[in-house]
C-alpha cells in the first residue's frame, strides 16, 4: 500500500510512443499497478507496491496521440453527489507519464489545479445519474457531446488559476 492514507489523485498519462497505449485505450484500470509501481521507483512512493485498497478510476480522457487516466487513491470522502463541485477536487495530485521513457513526479500547482479542474467538469459534463469513471474521447477529432449536464453554467466556469 502506499505510505500516506491521505486522499491523492493519480494522473496517469500514456503516449502513443508507450507499448502500453493499446491497455490504456483498452482498459484503462490495469495502468494503476505499473502506475503505482513507477512512483515508488521514482521515490514519489515507499512501501509496498500492491494494489492500495481505496482506490478508484475517476476519468479517462482519450486523444489521438495519448490517454489521460485519472485514479483517485485513500479518498473515502468521495461524494459522487457533490463531486463536480470545485471545493470537492482539490487533491494533491502525483504524475506518472509512459511514452519511450517512462517518469513521475509531483504535479506543480498548474496541473493540479489542471487535474482537479478537469476531473470536476467531467463528473459534472456527464450528469446527475452518471458514475466514475467518466470517460470523454476525442480520438476521432470530434468533441464529445453531453446531453444532460449538471450544471449547464458551470460548463463555462473556469476556476483554473
Amino acid at each position: 500500500m502506499m505510505e500516506h492514507q491521505r486522499p491523492l489523485r493519480l494522473l496517469v498519462i500514456v503516449s502513443q510512443r508507450s507499448s502500453l497505449i493499446t491497455k490504456a485505450r483498452e482498459s484503462p484500470q490495469d495502468l494503476l499497478l505499473p502506475a503505482i509501481r513507477l512512483l515508488k521507483k521514482n521515490a514519489i512512493s515507499s512501501g509496498d507496491p500492491a494494489l492500495p485498497l481505496d482506490t478508484r478510476l475517476v476519468a479517462v480522457q482519450q486523444w489521438r496521440t495519448r490517454v489521460f487516466i485519472v485514479f483517485d487513491i485513500a479518498h473515502t470522502d468521495y461524494n459522487v453527489k457533490l463531486g463536480h463541485l470545485p471545493e470537492h477536487n482539490q487533491l494533491p495530485v502525483v504524475v506518472a507519464h509512459f511514452s519511450k521513457k517512462k517518469t513521475a513526479y509531483p504535479a506543480n500547482t498548474w496541473v493540479s489545479r489542471r487535474v482537479n479542474h478537469d476531473v470536476a467538469m467531467l463528473h459534472n459534463a456527464n450528469g446527475f445519474d452518471a458514475l466514475p469513471p467518466y470517460v470523454e474521447d476525442h480520438s476521432s477529432g470530434k468533441p464529445p457531446a453531453y446531453h444532460s449536464p449538471r450544471d449547464i453554467s458551470m460548463l463555462r466556469v473556469t476556476y483554473i488559476q
